[in-house]
């Protein structure tokens, strides 16, 4: 179909008259005009007006269809259509297009609302907004901005449809400015935005391109991550998306991570996930790392996390071999590889003793009001998996601590035990075993042996570690 731009109101006084071309009147925000089709040097578009009883009309054309509101830059193309002027409606039928200033849409049948600035869209309906959002679905309502109607635009899609967002340009930072000045071009990332996320939901709305919801079975798939939950609401302007009623989330980098919680935030910058935070019965599984609490914020460096926040509740850290709770934590993981831990508030850390020379189904365990402990990841010789594992330990306020020493003879079940309170204590240790032990200012303690059976010449003796008490 291919609409001749020079013939407007004299091809529609030759085919109709003029009365039933105006849609709106006095003071309604849209008056329709059509322009006649032509195809091949030959005028297609036929019209015919019908009287109704109440002395209402309605029109008819087929041939072709090219409709526009006087003076406001949008434009309706369908192969034919019926208008009724009296309710200000226009219904197009086959291969619709419509486009104005802020979006440009094609479906299979379109109605056209003039006095409320409303499109409502049926069959394989697909589209294009002004900032780069695209969408396909099955059906969807376009509301128009227009002065004395709405502020700004808005559109609404039932029947589970993609959108796929463009995020938007973010403003240009104080660096970014101190970079222009100097004469050194801002970095490409400001350059106008692509599609990197795509939402599929029962229904998805927006607003003003910027604020995005989606309802139902909710599914969003971005270059770091995807995610579900039953509703999410996006806001493209400030980067921030909110996921609620069961949501999830998987990163998607070298290093993968998920999340669930009962609501989970995330702020973007950039393009990139910088933040993630999950509240109520949060938990966090990642590689040999399993975090609980009832808030959790995580930070992120290059799609992997690189410090959570734990608090709530109690806050619960498990590792391959430790296990740490408190109050809250304080995690530190450059390279999503845990390095340190902070433990906040009635802190304890647990950790298994060497099964290479005991056999305990008991745990070690240090607790105080605050503990530091520092770890190192390392790959145990003749395996591929990292594992990671305690390298000291540091309790204060009301410390104690309980460690399993091998006997240097004897039964490996029967371990020697250590027991010391203190205002501080550090433990050290060498290859996941308790090397040293240091007991500062009101130091106490026992150290209790087990049963030396007759000895064995052929075991060689296992040294005790070395504890000291500073009084």
């Amino acid at each position: 179909m291919t609409p001749h731009r020079g013939i407007v109101w004299a091809v529609a006084i030759a085919i109709g008259t003029v009365a039933p071309l105006v849609g709106a009147q006095e003071g309604r925000p849209c008056a329709l005009e059509f322009r006649g089709v032509v195809r091949g040097g030959v005028l297609t578009t036929a019209m015919k007006v019908f009287s109704n009883p109440d002395g209402s009309k309605r029109t008819y054309i087929s041939g072709g269809v090219d409709a526009t509101c006087a003076g406001q830059g949008n434009r309706l193309l369908a192969d034919s259509a019926e208008h009724y002027a009296d309710r200000g409606e226009l219904v197009l039928i086959r291969r619709v297009r419509y486009t104005d200033t802020r979006v440009r849409m094609t479906s299979d049948r379109m109605v056209y609302y003039t006095a409320e600035e409303r499109l409502h869209a049926t069959g394989a309906v697909q589209g294009t907004t002004d900032g780069g959002t695209r969408f396909a679905g099955p059906e969807m309502t376009y509301l128009r901005a227009r002065d004395g109607v709405r502020a700004v635009s808005a559109w609404r899609a039932p029947g589970r449809p993609t959108v796929w967002l463009a995020p938007q340009p973010r403003q240009a930072s104080s660096r970014d400015m101190r970079s222009q000045a100097a004469g050194r071009p801002i970095p490409s990332r400001t350059a106008a935005p692509v599609d990197t996320v795509q939402v599929i939901g029962d229904v998805v709305s927006s607003e003003n391109d910027s604020l995005v919801w989606a309802v139902g079975a909710v599914r969003i798939t971005r270059t770091d991550l995807r995610a579900t939950a039953d509703s999410a609401r996006m806001d493209q302007g400030i980067g921030l998306a909110q996921l609620r009623r069961a949501p999830r989330i998987v990163g998607t980098g070298e290093r993968r991570y998920t999340m669930v919680a009962t609501e989970i935030d995330l702020w973007s910058r950039d393009e990139a996930l910088e933040r993630v935070r999950g509240h109520g019965e949060g938990r966090i599984d990642a590689d040999s790392l399993t975090l609980r609490a009832d808030t959790l914020d995580v930070r992120l460096v290059d799609q992997e996390m690189d410090r959570v926040q734990a608090w709530g509740g109690r806050a619960h850290a498990d590792a391959t071999a430790q296990q740490m709770e408190a109050d809250s934590l304080d995690l530190r993981l450059p390279r999503q590889r845990l390095d340190e831990v902070r433990a906040i508030g009635r802190a304890v850390t647990r950790s298994r003793p060497d099964t290479a020379t005991i056999r305990s189904d008991e745990m070690d365990w240090i607790a105080g009001d605050t503990i530091v402990a520092q770890f190192e990841t390392v790959t145990p010789p003749g395996d591929t998996a990292e594992t990671t594992r305690m390298r000291d330990v540091v309790s204060t306020g009301t410390a104690r601590a309980f460690y399993q020493v091998a006997a240097s003879v004897g039964d490996p079940t029967m371990p020697n035990l250590s027991y010391n309170r203190g205002r501080r204590i550090t433990v050290t240790f060498t290859e996941g075993t308790v090397r040293d032990v240091l007991v500062e200012e009101r130091a106490s303690g026992l150290y209790l042996e087990a049963p030396t059976p007759r000895a064995d010449s052929t075991r060689a003796p296992v040294p005790p570690p070395t504890a000291r008490r500073v009084p």
